[in-house]
């Protein structure tokens, strides 16, 4: 139920139709991989698979981008910054993409701002989640550079809470530092033959009502 409630979300937070493409770049040992394999089959969209011998071969990956019309993209922002480097020197029109989602590292500022220099349409989702709650739980739609020391991670998708909270599951207050914990219906049961680790950030949900586990990220 984790992964489907994944699915939902990127539906409608990305606007999917059934006449988008959308790469499938990630290798299978990596939880995004399941919903760029299986999004688009929820709209009656299209998936385009692509080897890891496509994928590091930046130019190579480009044209197939604009040749193969994708339409929603999604690459660590180390990635994008070899994309970027390479347009700057061979620009490559991507006519049919829509939508770049940038997840896995922390989204630079300046990075933002070299892709709307260059690709000015295309709009940037900054995704943020760990595995043990079925992948992205947070979306932030960036339609321009961002000038701020920071780009935010983003709002919770559907059926989803996001808190800050201190050593003991405290709530911290705006503006203050804390534990991203996670709640919904995307938290995990744990990790398989290992219940130490799991106790140690699998607890009881006393936050909200979303689910009777919380994760600690």
């Amino acid at each position: 139920s984790g992964m489907l409630n994944h699915l939902l979300a990127k539906v409608e937070d990305l606007d999917l139709t059934q006449d988008d493409r959308v790469a499938q770049i990630a290798t299978q040992c990596f939880d995004i991989s399941v919903w760029q394999l299986l999004v688009a089959w929820m709209r009656g969209a299209s998936t385009v698979v692509y080897g890891q011998e496509a994928v590091v071969d930046v130019p190579v990956f480009l044209r197939s981008l604009a040749a193969d019309r994708i339409s929603v993209l999604e690459v660590v922002p180390s990635y994008l910054d070899a994309v970027l480097t390479e347009t700057s020197l061979r620009p490559v029109p991507l006519p049919d993409l829509r939508v770049n989602l940038v997840t896995g590292e922390p989204l630079p500022p300046a990075l933002t701002q070299r892709w709307f220099a260059q690709y000015p349409g295309i709009v940037l989702v900054n995704a943020y989640g760990p595995t043990e709650a079925a992948d992205d739980v947070t979306h932030h739609r960036i339609e321009g550079p961002v000038e701020a020391v920071r780009v935010p991670v983003g709002r919770s998708v559907i059926n989803t809470g996001i808190h800050v909270v201190g050593d003991g599951d405290e709530l911290r207050p705006i503006g203050s530092y804390g534990e991203i914990v996670v709640t919904g219906a995307g938290v995990g049961l744990g990790y398989v033959n290992d219940p130490d680790r799991t106790a140690a950030v699998f607890r009881p949900n006393t936050l909200d009502g979303r689910s009777e586990t919380l994760y600690r990220t």
